[in-house]
């Protein structure tokens, strides 16, 4: 009986051991597992590299038709001064840099006044500008750039990645995001970073 005693008390310790091991491993994903060679990183842009909801809104109020060709225009000359970096991902573009990865941006939006946004995006996080591409295939460039991981906020960004064969990391949403649709962290069972809103 006092046997059966210690081998339920040490199943159960293992037990609680193992769970927390488990729960240590998903509450912290900042530790990213990478292949010791260098490889092509994408980033979205909006919600992932910058908290960039004072831009659109300056768009917005400017009165410009939303989403045409001068609200894209105002929307990409808008970030300096006004949209926030977002600190988690920048300690991961810093990262990858001191790998000596090639960092790659892929983001949704028009590239009407899109040199400016290049430019910003050259000076803020030191990507160059030709790797800052404007389309809403992402899975379609992420295939044809060979990225190897992508990080993004929205659901789409995870799919897209997922479709192309590429590692979809989450970065968690800032709640003052003007744009709330297509979030729910963990829908594909991706990494997530923790503490990223910001």
């Amino acid at each position: 009986m006092n046997n059966l005693k210690r081998f339920v008390s040490k199943r159960g310790l293992a037990l609680v051991l193992s769970s927390l091991l488990l729960f240590s491993a998903c509450a912290s994903t900042k530790k990213i597992a990478l292949p010791p060679h260098p490889i092509n990183v994408g980033f979205d842009c909006d919600d992932t590299l910058l908290f960039s909801t004072p831009a659109f809104e300056i768009a917005t109020e400017s009165g410009a038709e939303e989403y045409s060709d001068a609200w894209w225009s105002i929307v990409n000359s808008s970030d300096e001064g006004n949209s926030i970096i977002k600190k988690e991902t920048q300690k991961i573009v810093e990262k990858h840099q001191k790998r000596g990865d090639k960092l790659i941006v892929i983001t949704a939006r028009s590239n009407n006044g899109g040199g400016i946004l290049k430019n910003y995006l050259n000076k803020t996080f030191g990507i160059n500008q030709e790797d800052v591409y404007f389309t809403h295939r992402k899975a379609a460039k992420i295939r044809e750039l060979d990225i190897k991981i992508f990080y993004g906020d929205s659901d789409s960004d995870i799919e897209e990645a997922i479709k192309a064969g590429a590692r979809g990391i989450r970065i968690l949403r800032s709640p003052k995001s003007s744009y709330k649709s297509k979030y729910n962290p963990g829908k594909y069972k991706e990494e997530i970073i923790p503490n990223s809103e910001y």
